[in-house]
């Protein structure tokens, strides 16, 4: 749906242009930082102005759908933040709703639609509440999205037991989260050690002036333990649950598309550069699709 944006502005401090909404974000996440460390302006500012661009910055999350699961017309997001992923989906065709625990980032979104003049039914589609209890009827989804989301909650196992409750047969679960066997820790944006002991991690972050608080809400997720919730709720729900690990399904395309696949048995090869590769300066990640056929 093409649809004109119109932007209402205000002043801020230091006499920039600014909306309204942008205005709220940077204030709340400003805040929010604090539980972290330091606040770097510029980063700051790059991140809220990708949470104001719904027309591009989740593409290459429906691009995935489209791609792995291009049946999916209704679809959750599972920690909505900042709206940029449902609203995205509206503006393409999709019926997209959000949940997110977080009562300002709702605020945030109805702010936003406001701004960019989204229909008015379109506020509805963000929900207040938590992954652990989904206010979703069974087999309400064509797919649920939990995009870098599941090393925060209290209960990974019981998110993705009601994200496969809430998915339809046949649909779908993407889980995309950090594997905590990297070196690097992307909230804090610093350097790690696999698995980190938290104590010892806690003084690290001090040594480092970083505000050791936030990691007591992080959860050490690894594509290991994710996999095994998986194997575990599919014999305790009586469900069929296939993994498709889409880092190694990437990585076998790119040998097809060049005539390799002779290859492909040496994704454990192809890990452990990348493995090397990203040391001290980037994260593994989690990317597995859950087909669930009940």
């Amino acid at each position: 749906m093409g649809r004109h944006i119109l932007e209402k502005v205000i002043l801020n401090k230091n006499g920039d242009r600014m909306s309204k909404a942008k205005n709220f974000l940077k204030e709340r996440m400003r805040e929010d930082f604090k539980l972290i460390g330091d606040v770097d302006e510029k980063t700051l500012e790059n991140v809220a102005q990708a949470w104001m661009n719904d027309k591009t910055n989740s593409k290459h999350r429906y691009d995935f759908i489209q791609r792995e699961m291009p049946q999916a017309e209704k679809i959750l997001d599972m920690a909505s933040g900042a709206g940029t992923f449902v609203y995205y989906g509206l503006l393409n065709g999709y019926d997209v709703q959000g949940i997110d625990p977080e009562e300002w980032k709702d605020e945030f979104n109805k702010l936003k639609a406001k701004e960019y003049n989204y229909p008015q039914e379109w506020q509805n589609k963000f929900i207040n509440g938590y992954g652990e209890d989904l206010p979703f009827e069974t087999n309400s989804f064509d797919l649920v999205s939990s995009y870098q989301t599941l090393e925060h909650v209290q209960d990974v196992k019981q998110c993705i037991v009601e994200m496969c409750r809430v998915v339809k047969n046949g649909g779908g679960v993407h889980i995309m989260c950090p594997d905590y066997r990297s070196t690097y820790e992307g909230h804090y944006s610093i350097a790690w050690i696999p698995l980190f002991p938290r104590k010892l991690a806690s003084l690290y972050l001090k040594f480092r002036n970083k505000n050791p608080e936030y990691l007591k809400t992080l959860k050490y997720t690894t594509s290991k333990n994710i996999r095994g919730y998986i194997i575990e709720i599919a014999r305790e729900q009586n469900v069929t649950l296939t993994i498709i690990d889409i880092n190694k399904k990437n990585f076998e395309g790119k040998l097809s598309s060049k005539n390799l696949t002779f290859f492909k048995n040496l994704y454990f090869l192809y890990y452990a550069m990348e493995y090397t590769y990203r040391l001290f300066r980037s994260e593994m990640n989690v990317n597995y699709l859950i087909e669930v056929n009940k």
